[in-house]
């Protein structure tokens, strides 16, 4: 029997890409006929409902320790390991069907760590074998309960595993970002370790020093990988430009994935961006594992009905239906760079002016991981025109929202045929939306009815959410700061590109290693200000602007949809190169 175990911190819920990667990884045909069963493994961040519900709506619990709750005889099986350690399990399983291709489902085996209890004495003996072994000094940490809690779950990891698997004869760890690092070393202490039987995948969905670093330079992206290849012909490693990076604990353990058996990377760029951090390390260690798409065939009628009813429902409030739609659907964070989609924005308008087109730019995207409770968007939509407008406080804006709004109000102040919408949720369905029930609408219908898909990325390791348009005749714009865009250069031939990459990266070529380093916010708002102003008509060119330009541009992206999806890239990349260990 041959089991895969993913270690995440996404285990029980889908909140960002990580968990578009379990879950599209699981689904897959491919994925399905090489493992004979998967098991998530992460922490028990909360007992939620009943002892029955723990694993949500969609699962199956076997086992709670902490509930005494037990279906059949697992206490037995556990409680020498949950003694050993004074820890709680939750067991059990889910089934679980991919969102945009039904066809593609999977049980997945699910295992919670309850380890706030945790025996002291076995976490500090632990710390000090970690120390003496592998460098990691946890003492620097340990006040942060995120590296405390990944630590202690990687403790009692291989116990677990080995109870629950005890006729396995490969077992494959993919430790999904620094989150698994911890249980990924363990498996080296452990007394049963054998590398044949054992197989260690460190899975960079980003570098995380990279991430933090991009964020936090004047000059973003510009400067960042600019640096990086200046510094690669001068054989100068991350830490030799930017100092030692060991201040935050994701560093250390993300350098630790040197030791595993291999780190699979999502993108071109997240291969450079780890072997500029951890020059050492074995070149061929390294393997590029891309991300896809799981999206099933739909007709090109069913396109056009949805932009019709998002047309019908915008219209409602704008007073127009808009010939063409633009999305961004992400994450709220800084490193997704919405900043430029509001500059492309205002020249996108003065295109429309011209060609007598109308527009709305929807950006779906919030700080809430789980999205706002159903109750509370009705709140606000009985309050006023949410989400066409916003407040600032619980339960609309916060945080970042709040800029990202005052962004999208001032660009509406004074467009004229592109207006922009912030909907600040997670999904679109009639659940995370109760008032678009009468609407018949859902997230769907966002990626179908979409003519333009935005994601010009200051850091985006590859960039999922860029491409799920184009099957549908859409067109994705990415920044070649993002990992999707080589792989879209890859997949299309020169004669037909339904994307367009924006070069920010270029326009700093030029500058020294000290300007880049010190570029400011303004300075780089002002490059970027420059590029777009000179991309702007290409962009708009390429987007198709009527329905046989859409059905047109559909049936190309049809052709190539195999070579996009999920079942390619585990059967091309991640199965190929695992049969390489």
């Amino acid at each position: 029997m041959r089991v895969a175990v993913h270690i995440t911190h996404e285990a029980l819920y889908k909140i960002g890409g990580i968990g578009e990667v379990i879950n599209n990884l699981y689904t897959s045909p491919s994925y399905l006929s090489y493992f004979d069963k998967t098991l998530l493994y992460g922490p028990l961040f909360e007992y939620l409902g009943s002892p029955s519900s723990r694993l949500g709506k969609d699962g199956i619990v076997f086992y709670s320790s902490k509930d005494n709750y037990d279906t059949g005889h697992f206490g037995i099986q556990f409680n020498p390991i949950l003694e050993k350690y004074n820890i709680d399990v939750v067991y059990g399983k889910r089934r679980v069907v991919n969102e945009l291709n039904p066809k593609n489902k999977a049980t997945v085996d699910i295992l919670l760590v309850d380890i706030t209890h945790i025996k002291k004495e076995v976490v500090n003996f632990y710390k000090y074998i970690f120390w003496e072994k592998f460098g990691l000094a946890s003492d620097r940490y340990e006040a942060d309960w995120d590296y405390e809690q990944y630590f202690r779950i990687g403790l009692p990891f291989l116990d677990l595993i080995n109870l629950l698997f005890p006729s396995a004869k490969e077992l494959v760890f993919f430790g999904h970002e620094y989150m698994g690092m911890p249980s990924l070393l363990s498996v080296e202490l452990h007394p049963d370790y054998h590398p044949q039987k054992y197989k260690r995948i460190f899975y960079a969905h980003e570098v995380a020093p990279v991430r933090r670093l991009v964020e936090n330079l004047g000059g973003g992206d510009i400067s960042f990988y600019n640096i990086l290849k200046k510094a690669k012909e001068e054989n100068l490693s991350l830490e030799d430009v930017f100092g030692p990076q060991d201040d935050w604990y994701r560093t250390p353990l993300v350098k630790l994935a040197q030791r595993v058996d291999s780190v699979f990377a999502v993108s071109d760029w997240v291969v450079e961006e780890y072997l500029f951090l951890c020059p050492e390390t074995e070149k061929q260690k390294v393997k590029l594992v891309y991300n896809g798409i799981s999206s099933d065939h739909i007709d090109f009628d069913r396109k056009e009905i949805s932009k019709e009813k998002i047309g019908k429902w915008l219209s409602c409030y704008y007073g127009f239906v808009p010939d063409l739609l633009i999305t961004h659907v992400c994450r709220l964070v800084k490193s997704k760079g919405i900043w430029r989609d509001l500059i492309l924005l205002n020249y996108l308008d003065e295109l429309f002016v011209k060609h007598n087109l109308k527009g709305v730019y929807i950006l779906l995207s919030s700080l809430v991981a789980q999205g706002r409770p159903p109750h509370e968007v009705e709140k606000m939509v009985k309050s006023y025109p949410w989400p066409f407008e916003h407040r600032e406080g619980w339960p609309d804006l916060i945080g970042y929202e709040i800029e990202v709004y005052r962004w999208v109000e001032t660009f509406n102040k004074t467009s004229k045929n592109l207006k922009a919408l912030f909907i600040n949720q997670v999904g679109f369905s009639n659940y995370k939306c109760p008032f678009m029930e009468k609407e018949d609408l859902e997230t769907i219908d966002l990626r179908l009815a979409s003519d333009l898909e935005l994601g010009m990325s200051i850091y985006e390791p590859f960039g999922i959410a860029h491409i799920e348009v184009l099957p549908f005749g859409g067109l994705a714009v990415p920044s070649t700061s993002c990992g999707v865009y080589f792989f879209l250069e890859k997949t299309f031939g020169k004669d037909f590109k339904p994307f367009y990459g924006v070069d920010f990266i270029s326009v700093g070529e030029k500058f020294s290693l000290s300007r880049l380093k010190n570029l400011t916010d303004e300075q780089r708002i002002g490059l970027e200000e420059f590029v777009l102003a000179s991309k702007a008509e290409e962009i708009f060119a390429k987007i198709p602007k009527n329905r046989q330009e859409r059905e047109i541009l559909a049936k190309k992206a049809e052709e190539y949809k195999n070579k996009l999806s999920w079942e390619k890239i585990v059967k091309e990349f991640l199965l190929e190169n695992l049969k390489t260990l």
